[in-house]
């Protein structure tokens, strides 16, 4: 498929290319590895049972964030074109100073070496969470009750995709198949084109949806393209003037000393089980177990599942009538199955849009107080604590004098008295019935 870069290729590189290579080299090095001193002191186990997952670092390491991508809520592009100039300047300072040009040679392979591996660090995380159908989980019952309207462009977005994991599957697939090709060099080429047509739908998905990654799904298309750079007369060639061309290929490096080879083939071994072997296993025990890194891991009690009407409400010992405007009147409460209470309320709520771990169940919509509990049922006493502020805390006293009900007694997060009578409401979903 290809031909070996010899020693004049590489010495006839005209300047600019050499800028190029030098500066996309420095960049994807600053972006690749975490420089930020916070990184290294976080709880990598973070909004995890360590049981189930035990190394969240994984996850951690491969969505790292440089600097620019945290600012404006994942749309900083000045951020990004400021540190690519800052790069670019460096590339050029790097070409004066660098008089010893016929080792370019080792430093495209570098940069060939460091722009496929970031991208193959960062898409495997995601490509796994999609054939394992984990990063975009079909919607809860909260989220089932929730008004269509109180959904966020890029958390519709999310949900419409996890009610047809079939079509997760299939992306994870393609994106999964393309990272594969980019950790060997004779498939680099191919893995790049994959990578370059999976990538461009996504970044317009979210520049349209506003769904969150922009920014960093734009940093990796910038970097699939620069992987085909030294190819793209190649490409004019073969596509247009339908010429045969042989595309280049990039010897790897060429260790002399025997430690050096089995080392760097040990890092190779290491780095596709950690990153791609043992977390598939890790992803598929989660997907078998029915649960999602971005929801709970902690079960629910599985009897109180379900949607349930507020027949009675009464604050400090007055009965409230319901009221769809009513800013103070619980509506309906929602138990999930995993430990999550949801609590319809019709008051002016903050839009929460950081979509991060263990917050898919509120970010992005509007409508709906949640609440993680733990029920002593020896003494029928639910806690709750609010997923959004922890600050906030309930405790209600509950019992099940009727079949398919509660009523629930304690004091609410201002210390006011509430006695709620809860009614279970059996109710169909066409989506879940369709994804059965």
């Amino acid at each position: 498929m290809g031909v070996a870069l010899n020693a004049n290729q590489i010495t006839g590189w005209k300047i600019y290319e050499r800028i190029a290579v030098r500066s996309f080299l420095i960049f994807a090095v600053i972006t690749f590895i975490p420089f930020n001193p916070d990184f290294y002191k976080q709880d990598f186990n973070a909004g995890f049972s360590v049981t189930d997952y035990p190394w969240r670092w994984l996850d951690v390491v491969s969505q790292n964030t440089p600097w620019f991508f945290e600012g404006q809520e994942g749309h900083n592009y000045w951020g990004w074109f400021i540190t690519l100039g800052i790069t670019f300047l460096a590339g050029i300072i790097w070409e004066l100073l660098d008089k010893r040009r016929a080792n370019f040679d080792h430093i495209y392979n570098c940069f060939f070496t460091v722009v496929r591996y970031q991208i193959v660090l960062r898409m495997s995380w995601f490509a796994i969470a999609k054939f394992f159908p984990v990063q975009m989980p079909f919607p809860t019952i909260s989220q089932l009750n929730t008004n269509l309207g109180d959904f966020t462009p890029g958390k519709l977005y999310w949900l419409t995709t996890g009610v047809s994991p079939f079509f997760e599957v299939f992306a994870g697939i393609f994106e999964l198949t393309a990272t594969v090709l980019l950790l060997f060099r004779r498939t680099t080429t191919l893995g790049a084109l994959m990578m370059i047509a999976i990538l461009l739908p996504i970044w317009f998905v979210n520049i349209g949806y506003n769904a969150g990654v922009e920014l960093a799904s734009m940093h990796l298309l910038v970097l699939s393209v620069a992987l085909l750079i030294r190819d793209l007369p190649r490409f004019w060639h073969i596509l247009v003037q339908q010429k045969n061309v042989a595309l280049t290929y990039v010897r790897p490096f060429v260790f002399t000393v025997g430690w050096k080879r089995t080392g760097s083939l040990l890092l190779k071994v290491a780095f596709i089980f950690l990153f791609l072997v043992y977390r598939g296993y890790e992803y598929g025990k989660l997907y078998a177990a029915g649960k999602t890194f971005k929801l709970p891991l902690e079960n629910g009690i599985k009897s109180f599942t379900g949607y349930y009407n507020v027949e009675e409400f009464r604050l400090n010992g007055r009965v409230i009538p319901y009221s769809p405007d009513d800013t103070v009147r619980w509506q309906n409460v929602i138990f999930e199955k995993f430990n999550t209470i949801s609590i319809k309320v019709a008051k002016p709520f903050a839009l929460n849009t950081q979509n991060k771990i263990r917050t898919t169940e509120y970010y992005g919509n509007v409508g709906r107080f949640f609440y993680g509990y733990e029920a002593d049922t020896t003494k029928q006493i639910l806690v709750l604590k609010n997923r959004a502020d922890t600050a906030v805390k309930l405790s209600l006293n509950y019992s099940r004098p009727f079949s398919g009900g509660f009523i629930l007694r304690g004091t609410n997060g201002n210390k006011d008295s509430v006695y709620v009578v809860l009614k279970k409401i059996n109710k169909t979903y066409p989506l879940a019935i369709s994804r059965n």
